[in-house]
């Protein structure tokens, strides 16, 4: 077997790379096709199959030099003789061509063979019905020739998604369409799995980019047929919220929520309480700030309620591994699952912060869509989730509380010249309660003594 040499792909297409497979790679120019044909090379030579990588446009400085960027060091396979570039200028004839090619196979063992592009050999044929009918099968029979895997790349013409290879598309075993466009001023780019043989395919359309120093990276959206199953049990930590919700698990999705011009830090003991007390490695990805600053916020809740030195470090260091991302540098998909590249098995509980923001980038029916699938993924997981955002209009929150298994909401009430919170909370099952401010303030002070106890046993 042989592989894409993308994460994503390799996963979900892990049948259709096989002796005497052939793939088409097709796109508009720019799209990313030469990127991911070089990764499939050069993935497979370094597992010891060696590449044949044919071209009749791209120059072979520029080729090995641009892959040099994404971490693939064409010049030294070449020099090892498991990767091999020829490139074929536009004026020989076709049959001279093909001749050349199965010299190169046949001398060459090699067991993958890379076509960049095959629409330069077919314009040479194109007035030409039968030389057309038999370059085609030429295709077809090469990765039996190769008894390896064939990759096809194939241009389409912009504004165009047929690609009017004829006998080709009927015979491949799989053809990936590579989309790009601009949205709100950022390039979106979508792998259309157009055709895929032995593999059973639920996702047609995936988005993917390429980075540098990592090349193409393709994130298959968890689409799961069924709900998420509830996960073990959780100490609920405090006597005062145990009174109102009982017990949570690991699998539920907490919503807390608050005025966007009045956010407290009240509820980082609570929540800091509930993932230290029950021992859960978490994840917590800010929309709104960097780490240190995440953290200055974490130790100035602590000192509000007379909590200071390395008490805080601790419980930090411990538990938490906080990371930041900008919701407005990425599509919805794609923001979804590069939320989701961040969790790790090790991970027990996933906190986002600031979910305002990302709500208000797309449209409602997409963001609905994307956010239940991910949430319901997790589930799957056992993987608490908690939600953190302002409430920026109605139809929002009810939106978010209607994903949640338990809503926590901040509700500032003023006496004198004072603010605090009433605080609002509901658990599926259970009516609604109101915790005032003194017995919330009860169980932050509770969750800090057995915070501070759990610290000195260990």
């Amino acid at each position: 077997m042989y592989i894409f040499g993308v994460a994503g792909l390799d996963k979900y297409l892990n049948n259709v790379l096989k002796p005497s497979s052939m793939v088409v790679v097709a796109g508009h120019p720019g799209s990313g096709k030469t990127t991911l044909a070089s990764t499939i090379c050069y993935s497979n030579a370094l597992r010891g199959h060696r590449c044949l990588y044919i071209s009749f446009q791209e120059d072979r400085e520029k080729l090995f030099n641009n892959m040099k960027s994404f971490d693939m060091d064409f010049y030294k396979l070449e020099s090892q003789g498991i990767i091999k570039y020829v490139q074929f200028p536009l004026y020989f004839a076709v049959d001279d061509v093909v001749k050349e090619i199965n010299s190169l196979v046949l001398d060459g063992g090699y067991r993958i063979v890379v076509v960049d592009s095959v629409n330069a050999l077919l314009e040479m044929v194109k007035d030409d019905a039968s030389k057309r009918a038999w370059l085609q099968n030429y295709f077809y029979g090469l990765p039996k020739l190769v008894n390896g895997a064939c990759i096809l790349v194939a241009e389409l013409p912009y504004g165009l998604e047929k690609l009017k290879l004829g006998a080709i598309e009927f015979v491949s075993d799989a053809i990936l369409i590579l989309k790009h466009k601009v949205v709100n001023s950022i390039l979106t780019r979508k792998l259309e799995i157009r055709k895929a043989r032995f593999a059973p395919i639920n996702v047609a359309e995936v988005p993917f980019t390429i980075r540098e120093n990592s090349g193409v990276e393709v994130y298959i959206p968890p689409l799961l047929e069924e709900v998420g199953p509830e996960g073990p049990e959780l100490d609920v930590i405090c006597k005062p919220l145990k009174d109102v919700v009982n017990h949570i698990h690991k699998g539920m999705v907490m919503y807390i929520s608050y005025p966007p011009d009045a956010r407290p830090i009240e509820y980082v003991p609570l929540l800091l309480g509930i993932v230290a007390l029950n021992n859960l490695k978490t994840l917590v990805v800010s929309y709104h700030y960097p780490p240190e600053t995440v953290k200055s916020l974490i130790r100035k809740s602590f000192i509000s309620i007379g909590v200071e030195g390395d008490f805080v470090e601790k419980l930090i260091e411990r538990h938490l591994e906080l990371r930041s991302l900008n919701p407005y540098a990425y599509g919805t998909e794609d923001i979804a699952l590069k939320e989701l590249s961040m969790v790790k098995e090790e991970h027990d509980a996933v906190v986002f912060h600031g979910i305002e923001l990302v709500s208000s980038v797309t449209y409602r029916e997409k963001y609905l869509q994307t956010l239940y699938n991910q949430l319901n993924y997790l589930k799957h997981l056992h993987k608490l989730v908690v939600r953190l955002g302002s409430i920026i209009d109605e139809d929002t929150y009810r939106l978010h509380s209607a994903l949640a298994d338990m809503v926590i909401r901040f509700n500032p009430v003023q006496e004198g010249d004072k603010i605090h919170y009433d605080v609002y909370v509901w658990r599926r099952g259970s009516s609604p309660s109101i915790l005032r401010y003194s017995k919330f303030m009860e169980c932050c002070r509770e969750i800090t003594e057995k915070l501070k106890l759990k610290i000195i046993e260990n």
